[in-house]
């Protein structure tokens, strides 16, 4: 039996044993999410859970942002957006300029406390002739990231980013356009080349081919692929991200993605770290990319950074 065929028959059992185990537990898990409990996030950020919410309503400069916000810029390309939002009349924008090299519009904040599990939760949107052929778009959330590049360990013992992503990714996979597929950039202990592996939801992995999951299914006996989907420019989402970080000497960590309240990928069984002083430590914004033939807008609105499932805004 070939791989693919051997993929295939793992896949649709997969498929089958999701559907019964999500249609009797999804509802129980993600029903009451934070976001429910605070119509149209009103006082949400009062909620023991949550540890930040930005509705990016009181400010009128994006140098403000550093009120609740450790590192932001560059400021020339942040901007307070009035022109469109999602829960109230305002939101953040981030542009790309025309340029060459590479830019990294962020918004990041430093964990007050360091969490083995975390969940990001806000409302996107990409300009309507959004093309950026090369960028990172979406989180970054990390533990002890202290490098671009530069290699994980095998072991464990080094950082860790495990980012929600919609990009292209360098060449286009079937039926992509922009701004690309939602995936995950990972920097983890088994990635493939310095720079970290883009993980598909349908278990495809750049660089090279299926990832871990497809080729050692004995190892993810719980992983189940999920369709890969796109957002749509001009359009609002609610994109919300779950990283949980192994137990030491267990494979228990997962990553979840879900997509205005749906689930939309997975990757449970995972091996992250080695010891209970790696923790994420940070979670940011971001819209990085070069080769920029115009300005490639993209805004940001009701971020929520908690400790467990957040949700829609509820009304």
């Amino acid at each position: 039996m070939n791989l693919l065929t051997h993929f295939r028959k793992i896949t649709i059992l997969r498929f089958v044993l999701a559907g019964l185990v999500l249609l009797f537990l999804v509802p129980a898990l993600f029903a009451d999410g934070i976001a429910s409990r605070y119509p149209n996030d009103v006082g949400i950020e009062n909620d023991p859970g949550v540890i930040l919410f930005d509705g990016f309503e009181s400010y009128t400069s994006p140098s403000q942002l550093t009120s609740k916000w450790n590192a932001v810029g560059p400021l020339a390309n942040l901007k307070i957006a009035t022109t469109t939002s999602v829960g109230g009349s305002k939101c953040l924008e981030f542009d790309i300029p025309i340029v060459s090299n590479e830019i990294i519009d962020h918004c990041d904040k430093r964990l007050p406390t360091p969490v083995d599990t975390v969940y990001v939760r806000s409302y996107q949107k990409w300009d309507s002739n959004f093309n950026l052929p090369s960028c990172h778009s979406g989180y970054s959330i990390t533990a002890k990231f202290t490098v671009t590049c530069g290699g994980v360990p095998p072991d464990g013992s080094g950082e860790v980013g495990i980012s929600l992503n919609v990009n292209t990714a360098g060449k286009l996979l079937s039926g992509e356009h922009q701004p690309g597929y939602m995936h995950v950039y990972a920097y983890w202990p088994h990635q493939r080349l310095n720079c970290g592996d883009h993980w598909y939801p349908n278990g495809w992995v750049k660089p090279y081919n299926w990832g871990d999951w497809i080729k050692y299914p004995a190892q993810y006996p719980d992983w189940v692929a999920y369709p890969l989907w796109q957002p749509n420019p001009g359009q609002w989402y609610c994109f919300e991200e779950m990283v949980h970080l192994n137990t030491p000497g267990q494979n228990d960590g997962v990553v979840a993605l879900w997509v205005n309240g749906v689930l939309k990928a997975r990757w449970p069984d995972l091996f992250l770290r080695n010891s209970l002083s790696t923790k994420i430590d940070k979670v940011g914004l971001r819209q990085q990319g070069r080769n920029s033939t115009q300005v490639n807008k993209k805004w940001y609105d009701n971020v929520v950074i908690a400790r467990s499932y957040i949700g829609p805004i509820s009304h």
